[in-house]
């Protein structure tokens, strides 16, 4: 069987950060093919055709595949022409698990073999980030999914995280590990931490665990899909683990919003999601714990926003729990 690298981008509205991860892509140095899978999820801005000229431009026509429509359900999952880059017109905005998950669905289609290696598009790797994740998953193959060292985008020598988080169930807390240290103290150290999940700007998979575990949940619209992911991978007998040579520069999502831009809207949106996506992550994995977990979060989380003055994000944090209640899911209406 051949062995295959296929590194998935997402792609909404932001096609000059996916410009940039796709230039830094271009220099990584590995042993195995690599192939790119790019997606956009239906951007309302010219970012399809803008990644078609960077493809164009980059690319031989015998390399490349460019789809102006989208793929059927069986198009997607058969086919045996797999090209070195590859562009897909989701159909719509599925979020970040439903807008991977198409490209995993192809990727996966075209693999004997392999690895996939999810990536946000405001990433930027080095040369030998992707061959220190191989290096990594063909001596332990117990590990069903590996997380990289994320650093900060503008200060590269500092740890955002590293390979993921700590989550805190009762209180719905997420703690970046060792989120701060220089990398390399990271790197030097002989310390192995906990992770409770890999952060999801850098999801790295041996192509079996993904036929074996399935795909990301796409019932999460934004946040917590890697933490259901882990849930389900350990259930399955994997452990999830930390590749600190594989070095990772992130921005952090700008169309999720920040409170620092002033885009409240986004910020809106994103925190509805987030308060959504708790919801429903608790409900799915804690539910002996839930109706503590669901008050608990109400409380403080209400509280945290009076206190800190950001009265406009109490609607959502209020719609969140009526949606889930009431079962509504947007998922399927904000496309």
């Amino acid at each position: 069987m051949q062995m295959v690298v296929t590194i998935v981008v997402l792609n909404w509205c932001h096609w000059t950060e996916t410009v940039a991860c796709l230039n830094s892509l271009r220099q990584l140095v590995c042993v195995y093919p690599v192939k790119w899978v790019i997606c956009d999820n239906a951007s309302s801005d010219d970012s399809f055709l803008q990644l078609t000229q960077w493809i164009n431009a980059h690319f031989s026509p015998s390399d490349r595949a460019i789809y102006a429509e989208v793929l059927s359900e069986n198009e997607l999952d058969h086919g045996d022409h797999f090209p070195a880059v590859t562009l897909l017109p989701t159909g719509g905005n599925w979020g970040f698990a439903g807008g991977n998950n198409v490209g995993l669905r192809y990727a996966l289609a075209r693999m004997e073999a392999g690895y996939v290696w999810v990536l946000n598009n405001d990433t930027a790797v080095f040369p030998d980030s992707l061959q220190a994740l191989l290096d990594c998953a063909e001596t332990q193959p117990e590990v069903g999914l590996w997380g990289s060292t994320l650093v900060e985008w503008d200060a590269p020598q500092q740890v955002q995280c590293a390979g993921g988080c700590r989550y805190y169930p009762w209180l719905t807390i997420t703690r970046p590990v060792w989120q701060g240290m220089s990398l390399a103290a990271a790197q030097q150290s002989v310390v192995i931490p906990r992770l409770d999940y890999v952060a999801g700007a850098a999801l790295f998979f041996p192509v079996k665990v993904l036929r074996e575990v399935g795909l990301l949940n796409d019932e999460y619209f934004l946040f917590y899909e890697e933490l259901d992911y882990c849930q389900r991978l350990k259930s399955s007998g994997y452990t999830i683990a930390w590749c600190r040579d594989s070095v990772v520069r992130h921005r952090g999502s700008a169309s999720v919003g920040h409170s620092a831009n002033g885009n409240r809207e986004q910020l809106k949106q994103a925190n509805y999601y987030e308060n959504l996506s708790t919801l429903k992550y608790s409900f799915n994995f804690h539910r002996s714990r839930f109706t503590v977990i669901f008050i608990l979060r109400w409380v403080l989380k209400a509280a945290a926003l009076i206190v800190t003055q950001r009265w406009f994000l109490l609607p959502p944090l209020w719609v969140a729990y009526r949606d889930f209640l009431a079962r509504r899911d947007w998922r399927q209406e904000k496309k």
